[in-house]
């Protein structure tokens, strides 16, 4: 399954979500891939994403939680990566 990514940050970051849900119906979870020193937030992509105002605003609030505890680089609305080992291999580089 594709992975859909909100954003970019280190792995040190005090706030990563737990528990969370991100885009989809019903709500996907959110997950932390580390990988050295960052940390990417992502969760499974689902079929038929669309930029409707609930994913728009469920990609924000991914990252508006996230962003209160320290610094996120933000990834634009429906970024998409092959797979989990694929968005590891970025961190990696």
């Amino acid at each position: 399954m594709s992975t859909y990514i909100y954003g970019i940050t280190a792995t040190s970051h005090p706030g990563l979500p737990e528990g969370m849900g991100g885009v989809g119906d019903p709500p996907l979870p959110v997950r932390v891939l580390r990988e050295g020193e960052l940390a990417a937030l992502v969760s499974d992509a689902p079929e038929g994403l669309r930029p409707k105002r609930r994913e728009l605003l469920a990609h924000q609030n991914v990252l508006s939680e996230a962003g209160a505890a320290g610094c996120v680089l933000p990834m634009r609305f429906g970024s998409v990566a092959p797979d989990d080992d694929a968005v590891v291999a970025v961190l990696d580089e």
